[in-house]
């Protein structure tokens, strides 16, 4: 599956891009030296109940709400994965985003991070460049509530409806891996938001996998794959939107498009291989409780785990790679 793709730029991965102008075990932790000041509790809708409608799946807490489609758990496990998954990402891309804005950030800009999840990227952001104000949006309250970078805010929304700030408010906008909760129509209503509330120049930057961009999976990776895959179009999301993403960008307006694709290695070849194998199995494992409504032989834990075993062992030996998809756009001047 390609919930979490790595690029493996520098030497790294295998890549193509349009660019107009311009084991089982967890591999080694990434050493992180992030330290946040705490500025009292973060509570933006103090005394609301809006972002906590949970429920429970075989242990797992999924968000309980019906305008909400994704199909991920949003309980501290999944804070743990999408954790080491930013690291990972960070690690193998060499750096936190690709747009040409370092020196727009170091000078001090203001900055969305949409749908922000346990909040890594923002962190990580506030304290390289703390001259920038950065807002975490996110649907649930699953980012930090007591303890964050004295330049740091968050708001819960739905970005597909309304993103709470005045036009023309905000100078860069990143999105990253929503594939698994917004479909076609939301995810250009995301976009349509952001194009509000960029500056005229502003960025936007969006990541995204393709499942069906994947290759040399092997019989049980296309079995795991095609099951994901029917999840998502069951829910109309889109299992390839990914390939997509430059497509939206310009229908919504923006210009000066680029887009990457990145084929990155699955549990083989080196490093990157390693932590995208690490990263997708936890995913799988993460799925385990919705897949197994459908497929009861994923009903049992153990015997799930070692079906995973024998996946990373696939992966390996056909040397299977999966799909990720970077793009980014400016809004015009005029």
């Amino acid at each position: 599956m390609v919930f979490s793709s790595f690029s493996e730029c520098f030497g790294r991965t295998k890549h193509t891009s349009h660019t107009p102008p311009h084991t089982r075990n967890k591999p080694e932790p990434i050493v992180t030296d992030i330290q946040c000041e705490s500025e009292g509790p973060v509570s933006p809708l103090s005394g609301s109940s809006e972002g906590r409608n949970f429920h429970t799946i075989s242990g797992r807490r999924y968000n309980n709400d019906e305008d909400i489609a994704y199909i991920l758990p949003n309980d501290d496990t999944e804070a743990d994965r999408l954790h080491f998954q930013h690291w990972a990402m960070k690690f193998i891309l060499n750096g936190l985003y690709k747009s040409p804005i370092h020196e727009m950030l170091e000078n001090g800009c203001n900055v969305i991070d949409a749908g922000c999840g346990p909040a890594t990227w923002t962190f990580d952001m506030a304290k390289t460049y703390s001259s920038s104000k950065f807002v975490g949006l996110d649907i649930s309250f699953v980012f930090p509530e007591t303890i964050r970078p004295p330049n740091v805010d968050f708001n819960i929304c739905n970005i597909t409806k309304d993103i709470p700030f005045e036009d023309n408010d905000t100078d860069f906008y990143f999105q990253r891996l929503l594939m698994g909760g917004l479909n076609e129509n939301d995810y250009k209503s995301a976009l349509r938001n952001a194009y509000r509330v960029l500056k005229p120049g502003g960025f936007i930057e969006l990541s995204e996998g393709s499942m069906t961009d994947a290759e040399n999976g092997g019989p049980i990776y296309t079995q795991i794959n095609t099951i994901v895959s029917s999840m998502l179009e069951k829910r109309g999301l889109m299992p390839d939107m990914g390939q997509h993403i430059a497509r939206f960008l310009k229908e919504v307006g923006f210009e000066n498009v680029y887009f990457e694709k990145l084929m990155v290695p699955l549990n083989h070849t080196n490093k990157a291989g390693q932590l995208n194998w690490y990263d997708n199995r936890e995913a799988n494992k993460s799925l385990r409780p919705l897949m197994a409504m459908t497929n009861p032989d994923f009903e049992d834990a153990e015997k799930y785990e070692k079906f995973l075993d024998s996946l990373g062992e696939e992966c390996a030996q056909y040397k299977t790679s999966t799909c990720f998809c970077i793009a980014y756009a400016q809004k015009p001047l005029e």
